[in-house]
């Protein structure tokens, strides 16, 4: 272990709970209200490594001899990120920029401010949640926002690489979120301390899509937000690339972070016409005006927590560290 005086900054930032979530009472499922429909996605891998596990260890050829790896997820055979891992991954960010309560944190790890602990529903009683738990769900209600598995676009070759093991940090301040920043490679002979991973290189792209029931604009905007997206501060129209989403395994190795592009949204008419809408398929207007409208939607939105997000979470010219902490 390298003294704490010459140790390497630690790739990640927090975003401190305070007060407590604004809840109110969640929209139900028995009709069509609001904004349904789905957004279809492309996603770039933009960190050096996007590594899923898929809970397998396999034995591959490493410079030679047989070596035991952490596997990607696959489906079939083919290399798949789950709707699951996505939707951990975006409930994390709105939780953090809406002041929800916390419901993505680490095995064992204490939630500490009481106010934030996680939402629950009871059916028949006049139940509150917080933004995220109204989006996502929680225990007895189910969310309306909804991911489907991400598939490739095209070939993706996946890479053996080498980290340190990794340990959490010993104080909660927060809500902790790792940053992307330039992988160390390692060489690949075995060493105490260390494991061997599989995953996908910078540039992969995969493709899933986004299905969403009965929002408000406010939780659209919420949502777009939570993919990385934000409107140009001197043009309001303009839509860009805010920072990268962290998600999967090894993120303390700075793997893990992808960029979100819509390429397309489908809104499904409510009223009369929901039956024609569903049998077309919905409407499909232009994707940028569509994300603008709901970006300008801030009622759901902590100002302070979304500066100090957008400012840490942005991809940063520096290296990660390598060493075991």
């Amino acid at each position: 272990m390298p003294d704490r005086a010459q140790a390497e900054p630690k790739p990640f930032f927090w975003i401190p709970l305070k007060g407590r979530p604004q809840k109110i009472a969640p929209r139900g499922h028995e009709r069509f209200q609001g904004l349904s429909g789905w957004m279809e996605l492309e996603i770039e891998v933009v960190s050096d490594y996007l590594y899923v596990g898929s809970g397998q260890l396999e034995l591959r050829s490493v410079q030679g001899r047989e070596q035991v790896y952490y596997a990607f997820a696959r489906q079939n055979e083919a290399l798949i990120i789950p709707g699951t891992s996505l939707k951990g991954a975006i409930r994390g960010v709105v939780e953090a920029l809406s002041n929800s309560c916390v419901r993505i944190k680490a095995r064992n790890e204490r939630v500490p401010s009481r106010a934030h602990e996680g939402c629950e529903y009871k059916k028949g009683e006049q139940e509150t949640l917080c933004p995220a738990c109204r989006l996502f769900g929680t225990t007895g209600y189910r969310g309306r926002v909804h991911f489907a598995d991400a598939t490739p676009i095209e070939e993706v070759r996946p890479e053996i690489i080498k980290i340190a093991d990794l340990w959490p940090p010993h104080q909660i301040q927060g809500r902790k979120f790792y940053q992307t920043k330039a992988f160390q490679k390692l060489d690949l002979k075995p060493a105490k301390n260390h494991r061997f991973l599989e995953a996908v290189p910078k540039g992969a792209r995969f493709q899933t899509i986004l299905f969403f029931e009965n929002l408000l604009e406010e939780e659209l905007g919420l949502l777009v937000r939570a993919l990385g997206l934000d409107l140009h501060p001197e043009d309001p129209q303009r839509v860009v690339f805010a920072f990268p989403v962290k998600m999967g395994g090894a993120k303390p190795r700075c793997l893990g972070g992808v960029r979100f592009i819509p390429r397309r949204i489908r809104l499904l008419e409510g009223g009369p016409d929901l039956f024609s809408s569903l049998l077309t398929g919905g409407s499909s207007d232009e994707v940028k005006p569509l994300l603008a409208r709901f970006l300008a939607r801030e009622e759901l939105l902590d100002q302070e927590a979304w500066k100090r997000f957008r400012q840490e979470a942005r991809s940063k010219n520096e290296p990660c560290p390598r060493e075991v902490y």
